[in-house]
């Protein structure tokens, strides 16, 4: 079991947002025209991006198990669509997730590790039932 802490403090510019965790820190914002500066991703973008990281982080883990699979190329494209609301509320209503890999594995192994990725993905597992996600393996 992991325990983790991120630290948010919203920032006297526009709707910048100090983020610290660990020896880490980034910076979330808002695009100019949502009243942000642009200075760092907005949060969907993190989350889109923690998708793609978890995935890709992953399949590493599963290459450094398996003695016989060589990664030569894992690429996770992530895009998402947000639905604003009358009350003013939003959210993430879709998630498409692409996967473009090359291993040395046979077809059918292949097709087994790309959906061993998926299902032991901490993000993909947690947003399920949450987010309607469509997975293509290119």
């Amino acid at each position: 079991m992991g325990k983790y802490i991120v630290h948010s403090t919203l920032r006297p510019a526009g709707t910048q947002v100090m983020n610290r965790t660990g020896s880490h820190s980034y910076i979330a914002d808002e695009p100019i025209v949502a009243r942000g500066t642009d200075a760092g991703p907005n949060p969907v973008q993190y989350l889109l991006g923690a998708v793609g990281s978890c995935m890709s982080v992953t399949a590493r883990d599963i290459e450094n198990d398996e003695a016989n699979l060589t990664i030569k190329k894992f690429q996770v494209d992530v895009s998402g669509e947000t639905t604003h609301y009358q009350d003013g509320s939003s959210k993430v209503t879709n998630i498409d997730i692409k996967i473009t890999a090359e291993t040395n594995l046979s077809p059918a192994d292949h097709q087994f590790f790309l959906n061993e990725v998926v299902r032991k993905c901490t993000v993909h597992e947690s947003l399920i039932g949450s987010i309607p996600m469509t997975i293509n393996f290119v």
